[in-house]
């Protein structure tokens, strides 16, 4: 039973040492442009969003990039076969659908301010402009 106990243990040190490994050379762009302008033939009615990963780092990566469990690659959420569909608002691979969701608060930019407006525990920005540039 010691040996066994041993050796849980040090597998689990090594797992840990990888992950740190891991992370460490792991880059984080400090904010990410966000344009449906790479759709073509597409015309956005609003501007593009700077998404800052700075003021984003207490949500788990996983949160948003929910591809990274299933393939430990990190893509941008408008990536062709993720988020890709423009046409059609409703749908779960929709642009629209994957920012604006109100309903889900972990997923959406927008579910998850309002969420944190709603609570109380921060300052996130709810209008439209506020996000979206020109």
């Amino acid at each position: 039973m010691k040996r066994i106990c041993t050796l849980a243990f040090v597998a689990a040190l090594l797992v840990g040492c990888a992950v740190a490994a891991f992370a460490e050379k792991l880059e984080i762009p400090e904010s990410v442009t966000m344009s449906p302008k790479q759709f073509a033939g597409y015309t956005a009615k609003k501007g593009d969003v700077e998404f800052n990963h700075a003021s984003h780092m207490q949500i788990a990566c996983a949160d948003c990039h929910h591809t990274v469990t299933d393939s430990y690659t990190f893509q941008g959420c408008m990536s062709e076969g993720c988020h890709d569909n423009i046409a059609i608002k409703p749908e779960p691979s929709s642009v629209y659908r994957t920012f604006h969701s109100t309903k889900d608060t972990t997923k959406s930019c927008v579910g998850c301010h309002r969420k944190v407006k709603r609570d109380g525990s921060g300052d996130a920005p709810i209008a439209c402009k506020s996000c979206h540039t020109k």
